[in-house]
């Protein structure tokens, strides 16, 4: 475990300066986020994100090299069931703190914990700003703003207070006579004021802002034109840089897609080895779950796996293809063609199988992974093999309950009715929560164990306690009905 220590804050003296970070302290900050990579690679997702957060303590404008791959960890982290944050959690993490850095810190945290949450996500961009961590900022908004333009319900306010964040950055760098990036950043504010205004046509206030901001960003752009062949220069930068927003922006044009993949091939093509253009390629195949492009990103990530030997490839590759396999079910199901769905089912199944056999093998010690692996072997009905792997995961504390439920499913399939009911009430004994999800489960196939084992009165007062929580929830009033009376 790395030694942290609690870096200074560097406010800079002239309000418009961007964030100072010595040398000294990057590197103690490639020290924490080397290790997060490692832990990440590893699945270890709770702890690569708290590493990333303490060398970000250090080096707070890390984009690159911290920012973006905690995102990815924060992602992973909650696709393969991590909680979001508690109560607790919240409380003691202010959002906003008088200290920039400890609310920007504070923000990161609970962003890596939930980074669908868009107040966490705005908070991250604004105590950045505030801190003058301004590529930071930037990188935030611009994950802010696939929030606002994905969500029909976001607010006029939600939009204005994006726009006013990417105009102060902008002005901040007018000052400090950061041309482009100022462009950037006003060209972002524009395009988040054309959505807007897509909402809500004929909004005078949104079309005054929309003209004040545009103006702004021609303004800005004319000072190239006093440099003769700066100007000239700048042009390829600013088509950059609108390539550069473009991939970020989550809904585009087929035609703009296309452009945008085939300059990102022709960048990793150029440099193969170079993970920034993988990555950025990959990404752009994968954005709009297009079965004929996430099948080219598969290809690049296999060919990359052969080449370097490094797993990380092949686990991306097939965690894409478990998409795809999941996504194809959810259509079969929906038509209503249960043949079809029979057999999507089973192709889905049968890969992911397959996948975490494998990872397993890699991995033997990750008890999420052996978690992972059993609840297929539990879809399967090979409960044998399932039991001794749910049995292992338990000592994660964050899947522990679940495989008590799972533990107390495979004895009821296997008909070891007491050691069905003995599981599950271990785990509803110790489980927070009465009324969620995951307790009803529990609750419902407790009551099914005790039918089974001819527990009859246990089984009315079980089922009567789900009704209590949830009138419909499955098949409950039947069963209590059809038991007979005690």
């Amino acid at each position: 475990m790395l030694k942290k220590k609690d870096p200074g804050a560097q406010t800079p003296v002239d309000s418009n300066q961007r964030y100072a970070t010595s040398p000294e302290d990057r590197a103690k900050a490639k020290k924490w986020f080397q290790r997060a990579r490692e832990l990440g690679d590893k699945r270890q997702f709770d702890y690569a994100i708290e590493y990333y957060v303490s060398g970000l303590e250090f080096w707070p404008d890390a984009v690159e090299e911290a920012c973006k791959p905690l995102h990815g960890c924060a992602v992973a982290r909650r696709q393969t069931g991590g909680k979001k944050p508690g109560i607790k959690d919240t409380m003691k993490r202010s959002l906003n703190d008088k200290d920039a850095k400890k609310a920007f810190i504070n923000a990161l945290w609970l962003f890596g914990h939930e980074p669908e949450n868009p107040t966490y996500i705005e908070h991250v961009a604004r105590n950045a700003a505030r801190l003058r961590a301004e590529d930071v900022a930037k990188w935030a908004a611009a994950i802010g703003i696939k929030a606002l333009e994905s969500n029909p319900k976001t607010s006029v306010k939600q939009f204005q207070a994006t726009v006013q964040l990417l105009e102060e950055l902008g002005d901040r760098a007018v000052e400090r006579g950061e041309t482009p990036f100022a462009c950037e950043v006003y060209q972002m504010g524009v395009d988040v004021l054309h959505s807007l205004r897509a909402r809500h046509p004929g909004d005078n206030n949104v079309d005054n802002a929309l003209r004040d901001l545009s103006t702004k960003l021609t303004i800005t752009k004319g000072k190239y034109k006093d440099g003769g062949e700066s100007f000239r220069e700048s042009i390829a930068d600013q088509e950059a840089q609108k390539d550069l927003h473009d991939r970020q922006r989550t809904f585009q044009s087929d035609e703009r897609m296309d452009e945008l993949i085939e300059k990102a091939q022709a960048a990793y093509d150029a440099n193969p080895g170079e993970p920034r253009a993988l990555n950025e390629l990959v990404g752009l195949l994968c954005r709009q779950e297009k079965d004929e492009y996430e099948t080219r990103a598969i290809g690049v990530l296999v060919a990359e796996f052969k080449r370097t030997s490094e797993y990380r490839h092949k686990l991306l590759a097939d965690d894409i293809r478990m998409k795809q396999l999941t996504r194809a079910l959810r259509r079969a199901q929906k038509s209503g063609d249960e043949a079809a769905a029979k057999e999507a089912q089973i192709a889905s199944l049968r890969f992911d199988l397959k996948v975490f056999k494998e990872r397993i093998e890699r991995y033997p010690t990750d008890n999420r992974i052996k978690f992972e692996y059993a609840v297929r072997l539990f879809n399967a009905g090979r409960f044998d093999d399932a039991i001794p792997l749910f049995q292992a995961a338990r000592a994660d504390p964050k899947n522990r309950t679940a495989c008590g439920m799972y533990l107390g499913r495979c004895f009821f399939k296997k008909k070891y009715f007491p050691q069905a009911i003995a599981a599950l009430q271990e785990e509803i004994a110790g489980y927070p929560y009465s009324d969620d999800d995951l307790a009803k489960q529990m609750n419902y196939w407790l009551g099914r164990a005790q039918e089974a084992a001819g527990d009859i009165s246990a089984a009315r007062e079980t089922y009567g306690k789900i009704l209590q929580l949830d009138y419909n929830y499955r098949d409950v009033r039947a069963k209590l009905d059809q038991l007979p009376a005690v």
